[in-house]
């Protein structure tokens, strides 16, 4: 008996002690220690803490501390006094694993907390604290040499929590506002299930999914990510491992994203996006050395589609992108980029500010000099309205601002387009070489493959550009630039409004038998030599049903000034009162036409003669330079050519067929011929003119 007396006396005094223990625990106020908190705080950062609410402690074997009104100091320039306010902190611990050294916390709670991250003007940020937080003692290791037992954390959660970003270089804020956050875990070695709920810029976006294990991210362990997003009318998952997630590298996710359009995701960019779509994306993100690649990439916009392998490298002086891409169908306006000019508008005159053609407006070569680039892109069917590439190759190398064009290769029509040259941006005095070739395009599509209006349209056209200038604008390099011009075409037609401004009353002698749109062409040819921005002439001649017309002169690419000479033969009696050499004067911008006085009456007297035998001669030469054939003069008649500008030299009455382009004509050449047979004419006209005034 007296055993059992001593049992209950023990337990009695035990539930004595545990009580009393129990009521001064109970009788402590913990706000006293709020100034004590708020001053570690201060030590560590360097930063006021401030808590106005209630210090709350539950006490039983899942204790829980709750705290009010909570504040913390920005840094002194930030934009608000409060980096963060938060009105309630809320968490739940196990009692009895603390007994064997283990922390075990059942849920964290943050309610209707405001949390500012900012930069200054210079990139300083507010999340970095100053020399009190820095001074404070780094962690020790554990005596027994390993890491420590890690927290068991089963559930975090955030209930209206907002976090703004206000950078302050770009000037630009991102706001994320959350309705709902949860973090579930078993313990630190399981699966972290996510599901977040929350507003971006005022935009509802969500997300579920699972990562790693607390324990395996602390360890710098593989760390699984499977997640699956939705926001802007977008859906999008990443699927994948990042073997070192500390260091960022081993990383092998496979990235997804569809969407109906760009727009859609304008407030969560944070920058406008343009309405383009039905949109979709997936490849294989890993890194590469100094970055981060996509292979297997297969992404689609609208009709079209692009796939291939790209990578970008950061460790550099300047950011590298090397990408190889293909497409079997590629169509420009799935992009945003409008169809050319329409064939049948006439081409609207464009001008500087101050009324020049050629703008005087620095070119961006700064953007050559901000990244390096590698990229290899092939198309099967490449669309620009109305405009169709086939097999189109395109390879460009960007390095040290210098631009290289390798290649940009692609049937057009039927016929070939090549582009090759050097953007050399790098230099201190940028620098442009470029060399253009076609062959056998027809000449409207090819004019609007240039990005200009059609304003020769229906024939095939040759065209060879080899061009070298220098200049911070296209003004600066028209103005010195080398090199050579020409092109030429078979039968087609001129765009009318075009040919009123640049042959004046000469328009009349080409419109017989036209649309109102445009007038036939049996042929047209030019060829300029560029020297110091001087072009000069070297063959100009247009060849119709009424009337062919031979020019000469200059160009001053420079000052846009014209220096031209036209010299019109008629075909036809009844046209040859209009058969005037003309001076063309003024500038790109505003071209002059007018008679030439001193050939008024030698211009209608020579057409006369012209319309008799001289004009066979011209009409030859010109049908041997689009055709290949040689022309003779009026001693010697050519045998006609069959096809082309030969047709209209056998019977100029009748509209011609379509010719081929030929290769660009050679030192004596059919051109040569023709300008040899224009200075004969105008021996003829000279006479047949001193034979009308007497000996």
């Amino acid at each position: 008996m007296r055993l059992k007396h001593v049992l209950i006396g023990l337990a009695g005094l035990v539930v004595v002690v545990v009580g009393g223990a129990i009521v001064a625990v109970y009788s402590i106020d913990f706000n006293e220690y709020r100034s004590t908190i708020a001053d570690q705080a201060k030590q560590l950062t360097g930063r006021d803490l401030k808590i106005a609410g209630e210090l709350k402690v539950g006490l039983s074997l899942t204790p829980t501390v709750a705290v009010d009104d909570v504040s913390f100091a920005n840094a002194d320039w930030g934009s608000r006094p409060e980096m963060a306010t938060i009105k309630r902190f809320e968490t739940e611990l196990e009692l009895l694993p603390l007994i064997f050294g283990d922390i075990k916390v059942n849920r964290v709670v943050l309610k209707g907390a405001d949390i500012l991250l900012e930069t200054d003007a210079k990139g300083q940020n507010n999340w970095t604290f100053g020399e009190a937080g820095a001074a404070a003692q780094p962690e020790t290791a554990p005596a027994d040499g390993g890491t420590g037992k890690l927290p068991t954390v089963n559930k975090i959660t955030f209930e209206d929590v907002t976090i703004t970003y206000k950078d302050g270089v770009t000037n630009k804020t991102q706001t994320v506002a959350f309705e709902k956050f949860s973090a579930d875990m078993a313990d630190a070695t399981s699966p972290i299930e996510l599901e977040i709920v929350a507003n971006l810029n005022g935009n509802p976006v969500s997300a579920t999914g699972t990562i790693g294990s607390l324990s395996g991210i602390v360890a710098n362990q593989p760390l699984p990510i499977d997640l699956k997003a939705q926001g802007g009318g977008a859906t999008a998952a990443a699927k994948g491992t990042i073997a070192e997630p500390a260091k960022g590298k081993g990383v092998a996710i496979a990235l997804t994203a569809e969407g109906q359009s760009l727009a859609d995701l304008t407030p969560l960019a944070g920058s406008p996006l343009p309405p383009l779509g039905p949109y979709s994306f997936s490849g294989n993100l890993s890194d590469a050395e100094g970055g981060y690649q996509v292979a297997g990439m297969q992404m689609k916009m609208g009709t079209s589609d692009i796939a291939g392998d790209a990578s970008i490298a950061l460790s550099g002086a300047k950011p590298k992108i090397v990408a190889k891409l293909s497409s079997s169908l590629l169509d420009a306006k799935d992009f945003g980029i409008k169809p050319a000019p329409d064939a049948g508008v006439a081409p609207a005159a464009t001008k500087s500010s101050d009324g020049r053609v050629f703008p005087d407006d620095p070119l961006p070569f700064d953007l050559l000099r901000a990244v390096d680039a590698k990229i290899d892109f092939t198309g099967q069917k490449v669309i620009r309205e109305p405009v169709i590439f086939d097999g189109l190759a395109v390879a460009l190398d960007l390095a040290g601002g210098k631009l290289t064009i390798g290649q940009i290769d692609a049937g057009v029509t039927g016929g070939k387009l090549g582009l090759s040259g050097v953007v050399d941006g790098g230099a201190k005095q940028p620098a442009v070489a470029l060399k253009l070739t076609s062959r056998g395009i027809e000449a409207g599509t090819l004019m609007q493959t240039l990005g200009q209006s059609a304003i020769l349209s229906g024939g095939k056209m040759d065209m060879d550009i080899d061009v070298k200038g220098q200049g911070q604008s296209i003004r600066q390099i028209m103005a010195g630039l080398n090199g050579k011009f020409g092109m030429q075409m078979g039968s087609g037609k001129i765009n009318n409004r075009f040919a009123r401004i640049v042959l004046s009353d000469l328009f009349k002698l080409i419109s017989t038998g036209s649309s109102a749109d445009s007038s036939n062409l049996n042929c047209f040819v030019t060829r300029f030599d560029i020297a110091k921005g001087v072009a000069t002439s070297k063959a100009l001649a247009m060849d119709t049903n009424g009337a062919t017309i031979v020019g000469s002169g200059k160009i001053m690419l420079g000052s846009e000034k014209l220096d031209m000479h036209l010299d019109p033969v008629s075909k036809q009696a009844n046209l040859v009162k209009l058969a005037i050499p003309m001076n063309v004067g003024g500038t790109l911008a505003n071209p002059s036409v007018m008679p030439d006085p001193m050939g008024l009456a030698k211009g209608a007297t020579g057409a006369l003669v012209g319309t008799a035998s001289g004009g066979s001669d011209a009409v030859g030469a010109l049908a041997g330079l689009v055709t290949g054939a040689a022309g003779g003069g009026a001693d010697q008649p050519a045998a006609a050519p069959s096809g082309g500008c030969g047709v209209a030299a056998a019977t100029p009455a009748t509209p011609a067929a379509t010719a081929p382009a030929q290769e660009p004509a050679a030192t004596n050449s059919p051109a040569e011929q023709l300008l040899q047979g224009t200075e004969k004419s105008t021996e003829e006209v000279g006479k047949a003119l001193k034979g009308l005034l007497g000996d």
